[in-house]
């Protein structure tokens, strides 16, 4: 049976693509970065487990999933790379770019370590593939020990990969980079396990819809507050160089308790079509507002807007970069979805009955 697809979280992952353009528009001080560094991304992991609870992939087949999860997260990371990769060589062409980099991007591609920000996508893949035959072999405590030891193996195993000098081969960095792609996996570990017990233990109230009520708008607000406070005394975080800031812990608590707050706040927030139309294609937003220039427009197109009206203050400027950068993305992902729907994660649409549909439309669900 065809599980309805849950609006409140994709206005939750629409809220959470926003913020990672905001991150990286370069607008905002340090310390709102931070903190969106922090929890922006990670966010993804979380509605990952529990989208895996809701769709009951525990008891489907691996054979299913391995070939679903790869076309859904595998597939868009190597038509984005190739894609990134072919940009480059073309500015390096123009004496943009030095052939090194272009070099170093290809090695990355390799690796999976991923260029830019597609990183994420082999990291969520890898993740899931570990995470999913543990939850079918052992009980839900089981999981979470097996998810935690993993992820402070890999804490541990990071800092051994830290003291590989500049200097080495280039067979020895690419293990590194390789390993490195492993262990950011393990990193996601305990957001997907939480997400997945949270959604499992709690099914009937995450999937029930209902009306609007106060106390959980009120407890989401207080929730996703709470955790920003523990983000700032934490310092800097970055999943993709795998930087935790001064305790690991406070991260995983600060991005669950934001997470699960932002969450709420949305499931009792009447349908906001922006929103959702940003979350079911984050995926496409997180591949392109960087390297398809979006962001560098947004920034030419603001000063220019800046020039015929001097006086504009810096929350006019910040609204005018993230709005253009918005903007540009909606044609993008417009001809993506018609044209090249495989670079999202899904199938090419088919008509029947006159309707068009993805014939996989969970497909695109935990995705960035």
């Amino acid at each position: 049976m065809e599980k309805k697809r849950l609006e409140y979280m994709d206005m939750a992952k629409g809220a959470g693509i926003i913020g990672i353009v905001i991150m990286h528009s370069s607008t905002m001080p340090d310390r709102v970065v931070g903190w969106l560094s922090s929890f922006a991304l990670p966010l993804f992991f979380l509605i990952s487990g529990m989208l895996m609870s809701h769709g009951r992939e525990k008891e489907r087949g691996m054979k299913e999933l391995l070939c679903r999860k790869g076309r859904s997260l595998m597939i868009p990371f190597l038509g984005f790379s190739l894609i990134y990769i072919a940009l480059l060589i073309r500015e390096w062409r123009n004496g943009i770019y030095d052939w090194e980099t272009v070099r170093g991007s290809m090695l990355a591609f390799v690796t999976l370590k991923g260029g830019s920000v597609a990183w994420f996508l082999p990291a969520l893949f890898i993740a899931e593939c570990v995470f999913l035959p543990i939850v079918k072999r052992l009980s839900m405590v089981g999981t979470c020990l097996i998810s935690l030891i993993l992820t402070v193996v890999s804490y541990m195993g990071n800092a051994l990969l830290a003291e590989q000098g500049a200097a080495a081969s280039t067979g020895i960095l690419m293990l590194s980079d390789f390993l490195r792609t492993l262990l950011r996996a393990a990193y996601a570990l305990p957001l997907i396990c939480a997400g997945y017990y949270l959604f499992e233990r709690y099914r009937d109230f995450w999937e029930r819809g209902g009306r609007f009520s106060a106390g959980q708008m009120i407890g989401g607000i207080c929730l996703f507050l709470g955790g920003i406070p523990l983000s700032m005394a934490n310092g800097s975080v970055d999943f993709r160089t795998m930087v935790m800031g001064r305790i690991p812990a406070l991260e995983y608590l600060s991005v669950m308790l934001s997470s699960v707050g932002l969450l709420l706040i949305c499931k009792n927030s009447k349908p906001f079509k922006p929103l959702l139309f940003y979350g079911k294609n984050s995926l496409i937003v997180m591949a392109t507002h960087m390297d398809f220039y979006f962001v560098y427009y947004g920034h030419v197109l603001a000063y220019w807007v800046n020039d015929y009206i001097p006086r504009l203050n810096r929350v006019c400027f910040f609204v005018n970069v993230i709005g253009i950068v918005l903007i540009l993305e909606v044609p993008c992902i417009m001809i993506i979805n018609r044209f090249f729907p495989f670079l999202a994660g899904r199938r090419k649409m088919t008509v029947r009955q006159g309707q068009r549909r993805f014939p996989y439309p969970e497909d695109d669900r935990r995705t960035p």
